[in-house]
């Protein structure tokens, strides 16, 4: 009976408890955001709900292809986010340490050029100089001696602050992804992404830059993007394909002809978060991405409140976790679904093509990789020697002289 008697007590007081747990809870959540500041200066989030993400269909799937990846140079490069290969087969790649690394033949590795900041997209230029689009920095090249020149920083009146990916037009015009104007390695030290902080924001402030090497102009092309990441011109150059990676989806800008100045989806409600794109001989266009984050899409995104709070968290904690796994999307011109490849770990960031593989770029916690490319065109598997693909990587053959197993 006494125990009885005491139930009630017993609840109240635990109800007590929570009830002052709770008001903790609510007074900490409220000083984070009254008295610590966001990185990047003002903050002023837009609440957006994503979609699940399209469905592939299971035939379409290949689940076991990644556990077949094979290191390239393994530990010799750290962090090859994007990759591209000279006339001569080599492959070339920036490093987290600000070092863009050519592989020879024999496999061995050497550096081409200290360029400092973050080099991320590659592209070879017309004169033969790799572009380098350098993360913090701006747009930078590299001679085939490893002269380093910066060509441009700014556009618009602006600092560019976070470039991403480059893309050269047959007439020499670059093309540049600057991906936000405020999240970088100069505000915020360390990250290996800066793209959780664009997502939290939720507001279009990235752009396209284009670069004329014959004036050292730089224009602002398309603004208002979501994080524009890779950029791949149309092949008969009318329109570029960005890749937005906080929006999941994928814009077409028509820069020439009857449509120029017109933006349209070209994919959207993509199954991940998109980085490089490339495209082959055939014109299939390859897309590697990272697995989403499930507690980012559904707790996170469709409100304010947990954007205020999630962005003045340290970086160390932000930053704190594994890579993300991921996978790489193939589809046709029209954007449907060809195939997709999953399971990396870590995600793919940028792909180059190889005679029957894949060279695999990753941001963060692999060196490179290769694998097997399955069901490739005839076109392409009767081809020989060095090849130019419309996404300006090469199609070449196995530089250490066969194909991986």
């Amino acid at each position: 009976m006494t125990h009885t008697k005491s139930l009630p007590r017993a609840v109240r007081r635990a109800t007590r408890v929570s009830m002052a747990a709770l008001a903790a809870l609510v007074a900490a959540v409220l000083a984070l955001v009254l008295f610590f500041p966001p990185p990047g200066g003002s903050f002023h989030p837009t609440a957006w709900s994503p979609g699940p993400g399209f469905s592939v269909d299971e035939a379409k799937v290949d689940r076991d292809l990644a556990g077949t990846t094979t290191p390239y140079v393994g530990e010799a490069v750290r962090g090859p986010e994007d990759i591209e290969i000279d006339e001569h087969g080599r492959p070339y790649t920036g490093t987290q340490d600000g070092k863009i690394v050519r592989v020879l033949p024999s496999g061995d590795t050497e550096v081409l050029a200290e360029v400092g900041g973050r080099p991320l997209g590659l592209a070879f230029g017309h004169g033969g100089d790799l572009l380098v689009a350098n993360h913090g920095i701006g747009l930078q090249s590299v001679s085939p001696q490893g002269e380093v020149a910066v060509l441009t920083t700014r556009a618009g009146g602006r600092a560019i602050r976070s470039a991403n990916d480059v893309a050269v037009g047959s007439d020499g015009t670059v093309y540049l992804s600057d991906s936000n104007p405020k999240y970088n390695s100069t505000e915020i030290p360390g990250l290996a992404s800066y793209s959780l902080y664009d997502f939290l924001e939720g507001r279009a402030a990235g752009r396209v830059i284009a670069y004329d090497p014959t004036s050292g102009q730089s224009t602002e092309l398309v603004t208002d993007l979501h994080f524009p990441n890779g950029i791949l011109l149309s092949e008969d150059e009318t329109a570029l394909l960005v890749t937005e990676s906080t929006r999941y989806r994928i814009s077409r800008h028509w820069i020439a002809g009857d449509r120029a100045g017109e933006r349209e989806t070209f994919l959207d409600d993509v199954p991940g978060i998109l980085d490089g794109i490339t495209r082959d001989e055939s014109g299939l266009i390859h897309l590697p991405m990272y697995d989403r984050v499930d507690a980012l899409d559904r707790f996170v995104l469709p409100g304010t409140l947990l954007r205020h709070v999630t962005v003045r968290l340290p970086p160390a904690v932000l930053g704190a976790r594994e890579p993300l796994s991921g996978s790489i999307l193939t589809v046709d011109a029209e954007g449907e679904t060809v195939r997709q490849l999953t399971g990396f770990h870590p995600a793919v960031s940028n792909i180059a093509l190889l005679d029957g593989a894949y060279l695999l770029g990753t941001l963060e916690g692999a060196g490179l990789r290769t694998v097997t490319v399955p069901h490739r065109s005839s076109a392409a598997a009767a081809g020989s020697g060095h090849t130019t693909c419309s996404s300006a990587h090469l199609w070449v053959p196995w530089p250490h002289g066969s194909a991986p197993a």
